[in-house]
C-alpha cells in the first residue's frame, strides 16, 4: 500500500467522523424544515461537485 493511499484513507475517515459529529451536535436541535433545506443544499452541492469532477476526466 502506498503512503498516499494511507493518507487518503485517513482523510476520508476523518471527514466521515466530522460529518457524524456535526450532525449529532448541531443539526439535531434544528427544526425539521431547516434540516430539509440543508439536505437539499447539500445534495445540490454534491451534484455540482460530482459533475465538475466527471468533466475533468474527459
Amino acid at each position: 500500500m502506498k503512503v498516499d493511499q494511507i493518507f487518503y484513507s485517513v482523510g476520508v475517515l476523518f471527514i466521515i467522523s466530522s460529518i457524524i459529529y456535526f450532525t449529532k451536535e448541531f443539526i439535531a436541535d434544528l427544526p425539521d424544515m431547516i434540516k430539509l433545506v440543508l439536505l437539499i443544499v447539500a445534495m445540490i452541492i454534491a451534484f455540482i461537485t460530482a459533475e465538475f469532477f466527471r468533466g475533468k476526466d474527459k
